[in-house]
């Protein structure tokens, strides 16, 4: 195999792993791609869009003029979040809110240490806690806001 042959099988993986979600998106729920539009966006976009097209059968690419530096732009717009989480096989009851509290209290503190570092000031930043709950004898776990009062 010649080097560029293995680029273009590289390539040929990439574009199969980004058809993937577009087809689980799509043709998954019964829509036809052939009749859609594919827009192509970041750095990378131009190079892939065409083949990825072809492989979904689509006959149009929207390339904006800066799909080059879309991802970037959006990726600046983001919010800086930063997670901490422990495990804990607790009981929600009168008898934990002491124990789940302090947990979360601490998870906090990290939080806002991390973002501390990173510059951001109280001001700026927002501490939203979840809980991780299951009913008794389930093993799937529902997110629940941790937030007092609510």
């Amino acid at each position: 195999m010649t080097k560029e042959e293995v680029a273009m099988g590289y390539i040929a993986v990439a574009n199969e792993a980004m058809c993937r979600p577009i087809r689980a998106l799509t043709q998954g729920k019964g829509y036809d791609t052939s009749r859609h539009a594919l827009a192509c966006f970041g750095g990378a976009g131009g190079q892939h869009a065409c083949a990825i097209a072809r492989a979904l059968g689509m006959s149009t690419v929207i390339v904006h003029k800066y799909a080059g530096i879309l991802s970037a732009f959006g990726m600046a717009l983001a919010d800086v979040v930063h997670e901490e989480q422990v495990p804990a096989a607790l009981k929600f009851s009168e008898e934990s809110q002491a124990e789940i509290s302090k947990t979360v209290k601490d998870l906090e503190d990290k939080c806002r240490i991390k973002l501390k570092s990173q510059g951001f000031t109280d001001s700026q930043i927002k501490l939203e806690p979840f809980l991780h709950m299951r009913y008794q004898g389930t093993d799937c776990a529902l997110m629940c806001s941790g937030a007092k009062g609510r």
